[in-house]
């Protein structure tokens, strides 16, 4: 009886969780960057384990490994780049506890 490897175990619980960011992302209408941010990056995450799953494994050529990493390595940089962005801005349109409202006395 063959077992999975760890790798890939690790591949598909990263696939589950990406679909449920995917999900959640798409039937959200209140959603702002940072939520995109976070699904990349957590597509990113789940690319990256893939790819070890199939250096492992030997489950793809170079090539499609290469493209695969690439990838992750891409969506990863632009979900990083959203969440730092975006971080301090506050969601909603809320004011922030920094931020300066027209009825604030500090005005």
């Amino acid at each position: 009886m063959t077992t999975m490897p760890p790798a890939a175990l690790l591949a598909g619980f990263c696939a589950v969780l990406s679909a449920v960011a995917v999900w959640q992302l798409v039937s959200d209408d209140d959603r702002d960057p940072i939520d995109v941010g976070t699904t990349l990056i957590v597509l990113a995450i789940t690319f990256g384990a893939v790819v070890w799953a199939a250096i492992g494994e030997t489950w793809l050529t170079w090539l499609g490994r290469a493209v695969i990493a690439v990838a992750g390595l891409v969506l990863g940089c632009i979900g990083l780049a959203l969440v730092v962005r975006y971080w301090n801005r506050p969601s909603s349109g809320r004011a922030g506890n920094d931020d300066l409202e027209v009825s604030d006395d500090r005005l």
